[in-house]
């Protein structure tokens, strides 16, 4: 009855508790503290879960205090406090995990927060003049983030900027259509102004511009084409003084010191030293003024705006972020020691005689009294120890490439170095603190393949007993040393051991004479063995975190203009197959005169009265053919395939081709081949091989394409793992429609795999 009556307590007791909780969790729900609220309700359910009524308040109020929260958070994402959003939804999710709006605003406030991060650093770069690297960080915004406005904005703003510019810097054209230049000993004056009124451009001349004879012939060659044989035939350069006007002066220091203009311009560099910068400016280029400023990483350079170009292109290609890598170290030490105490201790004896002065008659008594005769105390030693010991570290350091990179496990112990006496007799002594322990000293080079070059040094150290005395001591330090270089992969796993130290001390202890007897000298002997091993196991495994930030396929080579002039544009402009050019000692022996073009009558120039000359021979030498990939550089990320076409230039008396393709195993794999848009009759593209190398063969047949742009064979790459691999053409075989071998020029390209 009393145990029933308990429980009914006890019942009574947990619903008015129940009852109260749930009080308080309305009036939290009432006064819109909606966490509140489901904390209580929460608690009320936990502790009566069958009642059906508060597991549905429960639910009413997470789905109530959700909505609240999302909607709160979606007015802080209108006012563009994302903070204050974010702060609203996790409230809001802690009520309510599942539910599907305020995860997805969620994950939608977190991407505007990382988008708004390198919106803000894109900015501060396109401030200091680094455009590439601005747009880059725009861009990855709107990777994130695609509806960012500001971002995309920005990048179309530096596009915009970028065009503006380079329309600034050419000459507006009333005309674009190409023109036929042919000059037989014509004034250069006139040759110049003809190509001016071709183009719609006025053309005026300095006054140390002599009327020397020009001879040229230029087929089909555009504005800038013409501008610059002519300039380079005539050793004169131009200055855009108009939109539509230009200035050709003699190419001398002189006239270009009167006409070109200077800019100074400061490069904000991040990685490299201005130091060092500044000495590949001025080992590559002639750079009239270039000054460094230590304190802020920074180099001021004047000179002409082609020459800034130049510089701005280097300082681009080399002002890149470092690889950085994280090494993880596991250091296992073990110790085992064993001792070992066996046999009859009885220590050492003594007999001490003291002969004072003494009578004759009484001398054996005296000597009796004064003799005494020490009796050791006997000991029975029995131990034994056998100690295993164990240390295990597992540090992990992030550094840079080039970087050295200390750890250290263990004490820094204080040593006696001297004992100094001053002038008033004072002795002081002074300490050198030595590391004792585990010391590791790592310097990784990261290469570009995300392989890693690692020299280590690794020393174990431990102190040892006094050498010396109690005031002066001298400590033993034992210690092994190891140091290596080697070439790890990323995640490759190398293991140091081998660190072993073995020591064993006998120690045996006799009573003269009776130890020294068979089978009883054994009572009299005391054993004292000892013995100690310390084996050292290291493993070191790089991780690269961070690969080399290589500058795009494009800015590893550009035109920096002649020996003495450097201009970020080719001499000869854009000329190509589509450009005849040739000059008076490639023509045949007919005469030249005047100058023909689309844009205007050969009648525009004077005529010397001499014959026209003879079109281009037929017959030139066909350029041989040249075998590249569709792209120069190629991005793809891992476990992802990337398309890679094979194309081919002068391909018109080719009827087989074959050749090897071969690429990093490490970080491709290759998944099929597929054939071409050349139409070509035979197809065999075979991979496994072996590692890293595909075999095609092609035939073409009368109706084939054989367009620089149409892919004779498609390779179907996966990306393995993050690195770099390269795609080069091996011992490829052309052959001619009479079977004719025929020899080829190749182009490789880049794959990056992240």
């Amino acid at each position: 009855m009393l145990r029933e009556l308990g429980a009914i307590a006890g019942m009574a007791l947990l619903v008015a508790g129940c009852a109260g909780t749930v009080e308080r969790a309305d009036e939290y729900a009432a006064g819109g503290e909606w966490t509140k609220a489901v904390i209580e309700y929460r608690k009320a359910h936990a502790k009566r879960p069958r009642n059906v009524e508060y597991k549905s308040r429960l639910k009413q109020t997470e789905l109530q205090a959700a909505e609240f929260y999302y909607h709160q958070g979606a007015n802080r994402v209108a006012l563009g406090d994302l903070d204050g959003a974010m702060v609203q939804f996790q409230q809001g999710l802690s009520a309510m995990p599942e539910h599907g709006k305020l995860q997805q605003a969620m994950a939608d406030a977190l991407a505007r927060k990382e988008a708004q991060v390198h919106y803000a650093e894109g900015k501060l770069l396109a401030e200091a003049g680094k455009t590439a690297e601005a747009a880059a960080k725009f861009k990855h915004a709107l990777e994130v983030h695609p509806n960012h406005k500001e971002a995309g904005a920005a990048l179309a703003q530096l596009h915009k900027d970028l065009q503006n510019g380079e329309e600034e810097e050419g000459v507006v054209l009333k005309s674009r259509a190409p023109v036929t230049l042919n000059f037989r000993q014509s004034d250069l004056r006139q040759a110049f102004e003809f190509l001016g009124k071709s183009f719609g451009v006025n053309v005026i001349f300095d006054e140390a511009v002599r009327g020397t004879p020009v001879t040229l012939f230029a087929q089909d060659v555009s504005f800038d084409q013409g501008l610059n044989l002519l300039l380079s035939v005539t050793n004169t350069f131009y200055k855009k003084v108009g939109p539509t006007t230009i200035l050709i002066a003699p190419d001398s220091k002189e006239k270009r010191g009167q006409y070109e203009n200077h800019v100074v311009r400061t490069f904000q560099l991040n990685s490299v030293k201005a130091k060092e910068m500044a000495d590949i400016l001025r080992g590559l280029m002639t750079i009239k003024k270039v000054i460094v400023n230590d304190s802020l990483n920074s180099i001021v350079v004047r000179d002409t705006p082609e020459i800034i170009k130049v510089a701005s292109r280097i300082i681009e290609n080399n002002d890149r972020k470092p690889a950085e890598l994280v090494l993880e170290v596991e250091i296992l030490e073990v110790n085992r020691t064993k001792a070992e105490k066996l046999g009859l201790d009885l220590g050492t004896y003594q007999i001490a005689a003291v002969v004072p002065t003494f009578n004759v008659g009484t001398a054996f008594r005296e000597v009796r009294d004064a003799t005494t005769l020490t009796m050791p105390s006997a000991t029975l030693r029995f131990y034994k120890q056998d100690v295993d010991a164990k240390t295990l570290a597992n540090p992990k350091v992030r550094v840079l490439h080039g970087k050295s990179a200390k750890i250290h496990i263990g004490d820094r112990v204080p040593l006696r170095a001297a004992t100094i006496q001053d002038a008033t007799g004072q002795v002081r002594t002074t300490f050198d603190y030595r590391d004792i322990g585990i010391r590791l000293t790592v310097e990784p080079d990261i290469h570009v393949d995300n392989t890693t070059t690692v020299k280590l040094a690794l020393e174990v150290s431990s102190l040892g007993e006094n050498l010396g005395t109690v005031n002066e001591p001298a400590y033993r330090i034992g210690t092994r040393n190891a140091e290596t270089i080697m070439l790890l992969r990323d995640g490759e796993t190398a293991i140091l051991g081998g660190l072993i130290r073995d020591e064993e001390r006998n120690t045996r202890v006799r009573l003269p004479g009776l130890g020294s007897i068979p089978a009883v000298g054994s009572l009299f002997t005391s054993y004292d063995d000892s013995g100690g091993r310390t084996d050292v196991l290291l493993t070191i495994t790089p991780r690269v975190v961070r690969g080399w930030d290589a500058p795009a396929a494009k800015s590893w080579e550009f035109y920096s203009g002649t020996e003495n002039v450097f201009t970020t544009r080719p001499t000869f402009a854009e000329v190509d197959g589509a450009a005849q050019v040739r000059t008076m000692s490639d023509t045949p022996a007919a005469s030249q005169s005047g100058a023909t073009s689309e844009a205007a009558p050969p009648a525009s120039l004077p005529s010397t009265g001499q014959a026209s000359p003879a079109a281009p021979e037929a017959g030139v030498a066909a350029a041989p053919p040249v075998l590249a990939f569709s792209d120069t550089g190629y991005e793809v990320a891992s476990g992802q395939e990337v398309s890679i076409g094979l194309v081919g230039t002068n391909l018109a008396g080719v009827s087989d081709l074959s050749a090897n393709v071969l690429y990093n195993a490490q970080v491709l794999g290759f998944v099929r081949g597929e054939r071409g848009d050349a139409g070509a009759e035979t197809f065999n593209v075979q991979g496994g091989t072996a590692p890293g190398m595909v075999q095609v063969g092609v035939g073409f047949g009368p109706n084939a394409t054989r367009s620089s742009n149409s892919p004779f064979a498609r390779l179907i790459l996966s990306g393995r793992q993050p690195g770099v691999s390269y795609l080069v053409y091996q011992t490829p075989t052309l052959k001619g429609s009479a079977g004719e071998m025929i020899n080829a020029q190749l182009r490789a390209s880049r794959i990056v795999v992240k």
